[in-house]
């Protein structure tokens, strides 16, 4: 008998730290696969969805590229991948302009340089063939520019639907060349790398190699040496997608296992830092409220002067207390979940050019705004959001009515009630 989705508790995926959890990936000490625990991750939220362009804000692609970049200090690992698919497709298409031999001689020629590899220890002076000079800055930009527009706020919700579009900055898509129109899912979209042509020549991938394989380059890859080290000399010799494909793993690896969970562990919450303090506080406050009623009606004015059933007065604030605490602890406010509602995620408060979006209000009219009957309140545009966030709610609801229900069988026992006190008595 299956259980029921609803039934099974929502956990908040555990945080980790990106350049923790590389290093030790880089170091051997772990391997990039996950733990062997079932994912925490809901399936209609997983990172594939997102790279597909299938979910809506505030679990939008266009959003996990701003987590990424203002939150984690990642971009590069999206910003590659995305690059690195579009490539493959466009290779596949005959859409990359090269003048080389077949990959599979150009790989054997690759195994047979050994010692060229070996001698890459890093420096930039064994990487000439791959420098983009101040003539190719240009080159750069325009490379950069089509790689933001891989993960542009116009892009389709959904493949089949135009429910929704990501709430973005517009000054997001300054860079963007004015002839393009994101119009067609990142996966079908074969024009992205050229609007111009369609085509990709070798100065591109050698502007993306000096990019992010480079040691030192602006957007560099948090990858193992020797995995850097192969990807640059196969470069050398051929264009084929292969070459970056360990790359191009590596970095889903981490984006899956570390930077997505973190992601989704604040995207399912709806409330800020000071809204989620409020609202827990209040939960425990209805928790030691619910305990003094109890106690009050069982010795004032003295024991036994009230009847067992006066331990049911404190069951509603029993319940409220542990649903806002459960809710609180999972990351989410409980009133605004009821309500489908959210403040501005964490990402949100930023626009692409880095600078925060602030009000001119001192620290501590600053603080206060931040709380729910201040904020702004977003709708969650993302179906499959509002059906976890839901489910978070019940959960709560159901959790709470089972502790104040616990909590009201463990109070109604004790002598300290009229019933219990005459019962002994009698014995």
């Amino acid at each position: 008998m299956r259980i029921p989705s609803w039934l099974i508790w929502y956990k908040k995926p555990e945080y980790r730290d990106i350049r923790e959890y590389a290093k030790t990936i880089n170091s051997g000490q772990r391997s990039m696969s996950p733990d062997g625990r079932k994912s925490s991750v809901p399936s209609r939220l997983r990172l594939d969805r997102i790279l597909q362009n299938k979910t809506c804000s505030p679990m939008s692609l266009y959003d996990f590229y701003m987590y990424l970049k203002h939150i984690e200090f990642s971009a590069e690992n999206l910003e590659f991948y995305m690059w690195y698919k579009n490539y493959e497709t466009s290779y596949a298409k005959g859409l990359v302009v090269v003048n080389e031999k077949d990959y599979g001689s150009s790989m054997h020629s690759a195994s047979e340089s050994t010692t060229s590899v070996a001698n890459i220890n890093g420096s930039t002076e064994d990487l000439a063939s791959f420098e983009v000079g101040p003539e190719d800055a240009e080159m750069a930009a325009d490379t950069m520019a089509r790689i933001s527009a891989l993960i542009s706020t116009d892009a389709l919700c959904s493949v089949k639907t135009k429910t929704c579009s990501s709430a973005a900055p517009k000054s997001y898509n300054a860079a963007i060349p004015s002839n393009f129109q994101t119009s067609t899912p990142i996966s079908t979209n074969l024009q992205l790398l050229n609007p111009t042509t369609g085509a990709i020549n070798r100065t591109e991938l050698d502007t993306v190699v000096e990019l992010f394989l480079s040691p030192g380059g602006e957007k560099e890859l948090n990858i193992p040496p020797a995995m850097r080290r192969q990807a640059i000399a196969d470069l050398r010799v051929s264009s084929h997608p292969a070459a970056l494909k360990p790359v191009a793993d590596h970095v889903y690896g981490l984006l899956r296992n570390c930077s997505h969970r973190n992601f989704v562990r604040l995207g399912v919450g709806n409330g800020t830092f000071e809204t989620l303090c409020v609202a827990t506080v209040l939960g425990f406050v209805n928790l030691v409220a619910g305990f003094l009623v109890v106690l009050l009606r069982g010795f004032v004015p003295y024991r036994g002067a009230h009847t067992m059933f006066e331990a049911f007065c404190a069951w509603p604030l029993w319940w409220l207390g542990m649903s806002l605490i459960l809710s609180g602890l999972r990351g989410s406010c409980f009133f605004l979940l009821l309500f489908m509602r959210r403040q501005a995620l964490p990402w949100e408060r930023f626009d692409d050019s880095g600078s925060k979006l602030t009000n001119n209000k001192g620290g501590f009219l600053k603080a206060v705004s931040r709380l729910m009957i201040f904020d702004r309140r977003l709708r969650v545009k993302e179906k499959h959001l509002r059906r976890l966030q839901r489910k978070i709610v019940l959960q709560s609801l159901l959790g709470g009515s089972l502790f104040a229900s616990a909590c009201v069988l463990l109070f109604i026992f004790l002598p300290m009630w009229r019933e219990t006190v005459g019962s002994a008595a009698s014995t």
